[in-house]
């Protein structure tokens, strides 16, 4: 089990969750291990046979994220969602939306790909990180894209939702849900200046990732969803 299913099965868990979806399914690595009653898998190109996991409870569709919230009916909302679709903020942004409207308020939602390794992982574009890294003699092909701009934006006019950014030794992602409880002043308050930051921008201000443990972000989640 890998890091991802290991925190959607602990707030699966302790959230009492019956519904799972997860935006970006790539090998199914993750959506395989999550232990959720009722799965959807959404992917324009899976890269396994969806045949092997489908059946009455588990779907796994192949379309765009957008088309799949465009077209298809989604009743009742989904306890869990991870997405892990396009490392790009204007899809992360998209698909964030998309989620709160079919999400409750007892809803979690776990964000991958937050926090970029170095100045190479946050370029929005794949190839051109690998090139600009294979050019600088590093031997790394790890990206991320700039995901990390959604936390921001999160941070700056989503005053009802509150995170944390798992850090650790496997991939930071980070962990959303509603709550009133942490509301802050803005930090760029403009769409337009959170759009433009570099990985620079996002270190000087790391303090708004709101970096936390595994074990501490999931612990906050779900007291505070409990006392809604």
């Amino acid at each position: 089990m890998n890091h991802t299913a290991r925190r959607v099965n602990s707030l699966a868990r302790r959230l009492n969750a019956r519904r799972y979806l997860e935006i970006g399914v790539f090998t199914g690595l993750t959506f395989r291990a999550v232990e959720i009653q009722e799965r959807t898998a959404v992917d324009p190109a899976f890269a396994f046979e969806i045949t092997e996991v489908e059946n009455d409870l588990t779907r796994c569709i192949s379309t765009t994220s957008d088309d799949f919230f465009a077209t298809h009916k989604i009743f009742p909302p989904y306890d869990i969602v991870f997405i892990d679709g396009l490392h790009t903020f204007e899809q992360v942004v998209r698909d964030l939306s998309n989620v709160i409207l079919n999400t409750h308020k007892r809803s979690a939602i776990l964000i991958d790909d937050t926090v970029p390794i170095d100045v190479y992982s946050a370029i929005p574009d794949q190839n051109a990180a690998l090139n600009f890294r294979n050019a600088a003699g590093i031997d790394n092909s790890m990206w991320h894209g700039d995901v990390f701009k959604t936390v921001f934006y999160i941070h700056d006019f989503w005053p009802n939702l509150n995170y944390r950014t798992i850090m650790g030794d496997d991939n930071p992602q980070t962990l959303v849900w509603r709550s009133n409880s942490e509301s802050e002043g803005p930090i760029f308050n403009s769409l337009e200046a959170i759009s433009r930051l570099s990985y620079f921008n996002m270190r000087d201000n790391i303090s708004g990732m709101r970096m936390a443990s595994e074990q501490d972000a999931i612990d906050l989640c779900v007291h505070e969803i409990g006392s809604i």
